[in-house]
């Protein structure tokens, strides 16, 4: 009962975190002014955006196949891109959630052990954080002034930061002491770990390597894509280019991080303060925050009931 109060805390915290954000990033803009701009702009780069957002989970689930594949299951592309798509649709209302969500649906379904599937996951994550860290240096080198004036915005005490966190670290484990000497429990954390291990372990095993590299590279062309096509959709913004689209990728990508729901406020707000550097005014560049993130959040939506209906009413209904 604690551990669910905790997590219900915890949501709420970081939803009113993405909310107060939200509310900061949007406060000062004419929302008349905003659905007389929508009625403008150029629809066709959007919906490729669009396309590219979901284009971005088919290459996620072939890459999730691969390493599946290793452990001797054979998972059809269509189950994997529908755990994948329902799972972020999940992330949209409880963030990180989708992860847990997509890795039981898919052992369920095919009788997977849920602790392999969520070593995959995390691999997963691990490799996002490096691809975006190095997406963060190269942001570095093409847009050095700009990365400076950006990161001026945020003076954030990590000594403090640090320091509390470990000893709150400490102050739980003296706490739960016992719980953690459990015999049981030990039992349940060793299997669990060697579960991790196994997805962990699955990289080494997958008999393509490259053309794993290739569907990450993929995955995040998409995302660029999706983040510098979507300037055209807008007259102010036709002349940034693609490193300062590559700016404003990373800086979406770092607001995408922050545990808010589907990243809203987090995203609009270092979206904002990234194109403001870039020399856009504010009203435009919260027009474009609130376009990419909307659209996308739709699609993920929408994606998500139809890839529900296929992994639980259509199997039921074959049954």
């Amino acid at each position: 009962m604690m551990s669910l109060s905790k997590n219900y805390f915890t949501v709420t915290i970081f939803f009113i975190v993405g909310i107060s954000l939200f509310w900061l990033s949007v406060r000062n803009i004419e929302f008349v002014r905003f659905f007389e701009t929508i009625k403008a702009i150029k629809i066709k780069w959007l919906l490729f955006s669009v396309f590219l957002g979901y284009f971005a989970f088919i290459l996620r689930a072939l890459r999730w196949k691969l390493m599946i594949e290793p452990s001797g299951y054979n998972v059809r592309v269509s189950k994997l891109l529908h755990s994948v798509v329902f799972g972020y649709l999940f992330n949209s209302i409880i963030p990180r959630s989708g992860e847990i969500v997509r890795c039981s649906t898919l052992s369920k379904s095919n009788n997977i052990p849920i602790s392999s599937l969520i070593g995959h996951v995390i691999l997963e994550r691990l490799i996002d954080i490096l691809v975006l860290c190095l997406c963060l240096i190269l942001v570095l080198f093409l847009n050095f002034e700009q990365f400076i004036s950006f990161s001026n915005f945020f003076k954030i005490p990590w000594t403090l930061i640090i320091s509390l966190a470990s000893l709150a670290i400490i102050f739980i484990l003296i706490l739960k002491k016992s719980f953690f000497l459990n015999e049981a429990f030990s039992k349940k954390i060793t299997s669990f770990y060697n579960g991790i291990k196994d997805g962990f372990m699955s990289f080494n095993l997958l008999r393509n390597k490259l053309i794993f590299i290739f569907y990450t590279f993929l995955i995040w062309l998409c995302y660029f894509l999706m983040t510098y096509l979507c300037f055209f959709c807008f007259e102010e913004l036709k002349t940034l280019s693609f490193q300062n689209g590559l700016f404003v990728m990373v800086a979406g990508g770092l607001g995408m991080i922050v545990p808010t729901p589907s990243g809203i406020g987090s995203y609009h707000f270092l979206v904002i303060k990234s194109m403001s550097v870039l020399s856009i005014g504010n009203e435009i560049s919260t027009f474009y925050a609130l376009t990419v993130h909307t659209s996308q959040t739709l699609m993920v939506i929408i994606g998500g009931l139809i890839s529900m209906y296929f992994l639980y009413v259509s199997n039921e209904s074959q049954l």
